[in-house]
């Protein structure tokens, strides 16, 4: 057998899971141990203190976390470049029509129609396009609680109904009460429509997904019984500022690395990340019900962070969750605004610290708890790592070291800084040589120099932003534990301007800390100052940084540039094209229509009512108003008309069909007394 037999051999021992699962365990904790022994070699010059003592197990944790992301990363490696990789949910070769029929699902949330129905027509033309649209149906599921936006929604989705194009059917559908908020809007369409479906494919409201991606999903769930939950990782695209192109330049190019060696260990044990999957619905409601945790909110009530429940809850039912890491045509939006990335990150902060109680509840499998845990680690080990800054600076300060000493710690704090920074750093350099397995994405990514430039770029602004979502993440996980729950808003999908006033307010606590973390090293041990700089320096110039990165002008010339290139841009998919051609129709329909007058138009013009109407009733969503609203809501309408009335009222008439019925006939009888009015002048 040659050396390249050997090495496949090797690869595909390498690829099973029980093997994998094993030599990633040995690596991360020979490489933490390694690390650790280095480390102590920073302390034992005068004897160790209790400073130092709690030093090293925070050490521990924190370096094993960074191993096990490398080793991660590694495996992926190994496996792309040994040309083993396999999903485990493999793929059926097939362009037949899927048996099970699919209901694919959009959630929506305050957002705009315009932009989730351009992508609604997109991916229907996309299934038209497989001949196999028969087999799904779209459902926007509403949980929208601006009453103009909602009036929106139906207008929007009426108007791509009337279009009747597809094979497939759009249906449309807003709760009266949003309980329970993503997990409870799924729960609904289950409750009431899901029986009529073998599988659901749930989406965000910025999700993207080719017809033959849908197809193929839904095949693969026919060809395998026992398979669960198959999860698609989601491409970010179509974001042009600067903190935009950073992320879809960093998922596109090391992205595929983590989730090879993520897919090769987890294998039928893998994750759910809440959209871009697909479900199988009968067990799912039979097995997937999300409990409600015991005490109050935040870390009891419902979970909010219902992903990774479900999929633990899946694999204890005995079913398959599989990352399809083969799988294209799979595509999201990202923020462009680095204080937008964080106020999603505080909602899912909060959801992961749920989980660390059901990290201990019974019947998960041993890895679904693995899981949970590092959920919660990824915002845990922020506060972890600024406490070790905090014990490390104050044990180097109370230790006096004779001058040998201090310069053997330095060495050896150096050594541990430079393994720290190779581990961190090596998976980047992997996901450059795995290029040179697919030169077509190499062309795309704008070629080796491009690609090395970005590479540099990327690398030297997340130097800047790691201590900056390091105190973000350190606020959130202190405010949860103290009790701050997160509000439940829409999220600010738009590329807004920078503003500096805004950005003040929104990191005047990161330039104080970092300020006073500056003053207080200079001054107690001026020989560290150089270790805390990278760490300071993100945090003093924070405002400048994040007007840097929040900036659409410099996100596009580095793209005239070719810098930070994706290979979506260099070649649009067509599900792409499809949804530009759509959002430019629909923002030209929108733009027609003053959405601010749209709850007087559905008072006054009759087809627009009866619209709302039939929509009411068949989604049974009539929600009574209660008397003593309905008479104020009347005593504001009579006085000074529909637009004086308050957004509450709006909408509390809007969900009582008999109510708007009745201020129906009372805005026509009032629109006819003033053109009288007028005639008689």
């Amino acid at each position: 057998m040659n050396a390249n037999g050997v090495l496949h051999r090797a690869g595909e021992f390498l690829r099973r899971p029980g093997v994998a699962r094993v030599v990633l365990c040995l690596l991360t904790v020979a490489t933490t141990a390694y690390a650790l022994n280095m480390f102590s070699g920073t302390l034992i010059g005068g004897g160790m203190n209790m400073l130092e003592r709690l030093l090293l197990p925070l050490f521990a944790v924190l370096f094993a976390w960074i191993a096990l992301s490398f080793w991660t990363a590694t495996l992926g490696f190994v496996v792309t470049m040994l040309g083993v990789r396999r999903c485990c949910a493999p793929a059926t070769n097939s362009k037949a029509a899927p048996v099970g029929r699919s209901a694919v699902l959009i959630p929506v949330y305050n957002e705009s129609p315009a932009d989730v129905f351009a992508s609604v027509d997109a991916m229907l033309k996309s299934l038209d396009e497989t001949g196999h649209a028969g087999q799904f149906d779209l459902f926007v599921l509403s949980d929208t609680t601006n009453p103009d936006i909602w009036l929106e929604e139906e207008r929007t989705w009426a108007a791509l109904v009337s279009e009747g194009r597809s094979g497939a059917r759009v249906f449309y559908r807003r709760r009266p009460k949003n309980t329970s908020r993503k997990a409870g809007n799924i729960a609904d369409f289950c409750t009431r429509w899901g029986a009529h479906y073998s599988y659901m494919i749930v989406l965000d409201a910025d999700s993207l997904m080719e017809g033959e991606t849908f197809c193929e999903m839904a095949r693969r769930m026919d060809a395998d019984a026992e398979l669960g939950i198959l999860q698609v990782p989601p491409t970010p695209i179509n974001r042009m500022s600067f903190f935009a192109r950073l992320q879809q330049f960093a998922a596109r190019l090391y992205g595929p690395v983590f989730i090879q060696g993520f897919a090769t260990w987890a294998h039928y044990d893998s994750n759910y990340w809440g959209h871009n999957a697909i479900i199988r619905i009968e067990p799912f409601m039979k097995h997937c019900g999300l409990p409600v945790l015991p005490g109050k909110a935040p870390l009891g009530g419902e979970i909010l962070s219902h992903d990774f429940v479900e999929a633990a809850l899946m694999r204890r039912a005995g079913y398959k969750v599989c990352l399809a890491d083969d799988l294209d045509g799979s595509y999201e939006e990202c923020p462009t605004k680095l204080i937008d990335f964080a106020k999603r990150d505080q909602r899912w902060c909060q959801g992961n610290m749920q989980h660390i109680r059901l990290v201990f509840s019974e019947g998960f499998l041993p890895i679904s708890r693995f899981h949970l845990a590092c959920g919660a680690m990824s915002y845990l080990a922020s506060p972890l790592w600024m406490l070790f800054m905090v014990l490390g600076g104050l044990a180097m300060i109370v230790d006096q070291l004779d001058p040998v000493s201090r310069q053997r710690a330095v060495a050896s704090a150096a050594s541990v800084f430079a393994l720290s920074m190779a581990l961190l750093i090596l998976p980047k350099v992997y996901s450059v040589i795995a290029l040179v397995r697919d030169r077509a994405k190499l062309a795309h990514l704008g070629g080796w120099r491009k690609v090395i430039g970005s590479v540099l770029i990327e690398s030297l602004v997340s130097m800047l932003i790691a201590p900056i979502m390091m105190l973000f993440h350190t606020r959130f996980v202190v405010a949860t534990l103290m009790g701050e729950s997160v509000q439940w808003n829409a999220q600010n999908r738009g590329e807004g301007g920078f503003s500096l006033i805004d950005s003040m307010r929104d990191y005047r606590t990161h330039t104080l800390v970092g300020l006073a973390a500056t003053a207080i090293v200079a001054f107690a041990a001026p020989h560290l100052l150089l270790w805390f700089l990278p760490v300071v320096f993100g945090l003093v110039l924070s405002v400048p940084v994040t007007g840097i990165l929040d900036s659409l002008a410099i996100g596009q010339w580095l793209a005239r540039r070719r810098l930070l290139l994706i290979p979506e841009e260099a070649s649009s998919p067509r599900v792409v094209r499809l949804q530009k051609q759509a959002a430019r129709r629909r923002e030209q329909s929108a733009a027609e229509v003053d959405r601010s007058r749209l709850f007087l138009r559905v008072l006054i013009d009759p087809s627009f009512h009866a619209l709302h109407q039939t929509i009411l009733q068949a989604t049974d969503s009539h929600l009574p108003i209660a008397p003593a609203e309905l008479r104020a809501a009347k005593e504001v309408f009579e006085k000074d008309g529909p637009e004086a009335m308050s957004v509450q009222s709006r909408r509390m008439i809007l969900s009582d069909a008999n109510a708007l019925k009745e201020f129906h006939i009372r805005a026509r009888t009032r629109q006819r007394a003033a053109a009288t009015t007028t005639l008689a002048n």
